[in-house]
């Protein structure tokens, strides 16, 4: 099935700013939902991972904030860092430590994001986001400039 989506600027930052996938007939973005849905039964966590992104915008992007997840291809991360314990997971993308585009996550039970149906649907999408992006990139439709994600920010993407 394919969905349409738009990368939506979150928040203008100096040094790093906040973007996040918003599919189209949907109220939220998928940073949002993600808030949203977590963020009564698993407070603590949701304030470890808000206050990891607010130390992000400060300090900027730089990979010892995030976890590696995806393959050596992707530019497909996780929050919170090796440094922090939650149950919870947020992927993201991070754009040349400037830009972040945070999807969507969830409840880590398994050893790998792999093995969880949920976890692995997050991380195939914003993949599937990035195989795009890298490749309007490349043709300079779209183009990084300081913190903005300047150009065709419209996507349609396979979810199967």
């Amino acid at each position: 099935m394919e969905r349409n989506l738009l990368i939506e600027l979150l928040e203008d930052g100096e040094k790093v700013s906040l973007y996040s996938p918003h599919f189209e007939g949907e109220v939220y973005s998928e940073f949002e939902k993600f808030l949203l849905a977590y963020k009564d039964t698993y407070p603590k966590d949701i304030q470890q991972i808000v206050y990891r992104l607010d130390i992000i915008k400060r300090d900027g992007a730089y990979d010892r904030h995030f976890r590696y997840e995806g393959t050596r291809r992707d530019r497909v991360m996780a929050l919170p860092s090796h440094l922090e314990t939650t149950s919870l997971r947020l992927y993201l993308l991070n754009i040349e430590a400037k830009i972040l585009i945070l999807g969507n996550g969830g409840l880590k039970s398994t050893a790998t994001y792999e093995e969880d149906e949920i976890l692995h649907k997050e991380v195939r999408t914003l993949q599937k986001i990035d195989i795009q992006l890298k490749q309007r990139e490349k043709e300079k439709v779209i183009v990084v400039s300081g913190t903005e994600l300047l150009g065709e920010l419209s996507f349609t993407i396979n979810e199967e």
